[in-house]
This record gives C-alpha cells, sequence and structure tokens, in this order.
C-alpha cells in the first residue's frame, strides 16, 4: 500500500476526504449569500463538495498506483480551480 502524508495510506486520506465531502453535500453557505441564482447557485451550494469529490478521487489514484500520480495532479488541479471559483462566487460576485 502507497502511504502519504505522515506515513498514511492515501486510501485513509481518500476516505477522510470523502466523509467531508457528504459533509459539505448537507451543509451549505446559506447565510454567506443571500439569493443567488442561475450558475451563481450552482457554485455555491455545490462547488465545495465537489472540491472534496476531486480531491477524494486525486487521493484514491495516488493509492492505486504512482504510475497515476500524474492524473491525479490534473485532477487536484481542477480541484483547487473549482475551490477558487466557489470562493470568487461566494464572496466576491454581489449580483
Amino acid at each position: 500500500m502507497i502511504t502519504g502524508f505522515f506515513n498514511l495510506p492515501w486510501f485513509a486520506w481518500a476516505g477522510l476526504a470523502l466523509i467531508i465531502a457528504v459533509i459539505y453535500f448537507n451543509l451549505w453557505p446559506q447565510k454567506a449569500v443571500t439569493n443567488p441564482s442561475g450558475f451563481r447557485f450552482v457554485v455555491i451550494r455545490w462547488g465545495h463538495a465537489l472540491v472534496w469529490i476531486l480531491l477524494t478521487i486525486s487521493l484514491a489514484l495516488r493509492g492505486f498506483s504512482s504510475a497515476f500520480t500524474g492524473m491525479a495532479n490534473i485532477i487536484a488541479l481542477a480541484g483547487g480551480l473549482t475551490y477558487v471559483l466557489f470562493l470568487i462566487m461566494t464572496f466576491v460576485v454581489t449580483k
């Protein structure tokens, strides 16, 4: 089994990320934004959970084989960009 941070298997980290994703599927910043609509609503409602799903996939790929590291990096980058979009839609865009 391939180990990651703190000598824990990547699958353990993927499991933790999946738990966080499930939490964010149920919780979202309703009070941070008043009356979002359209694309902004979708990003605010599901964006943070999608970030954690992408991180889960990235971490799981690292656990399968080191051959998947490149793909895992691309998926992690997509998660980071999704998080930036989530932050922009939540705190910067006002309408």
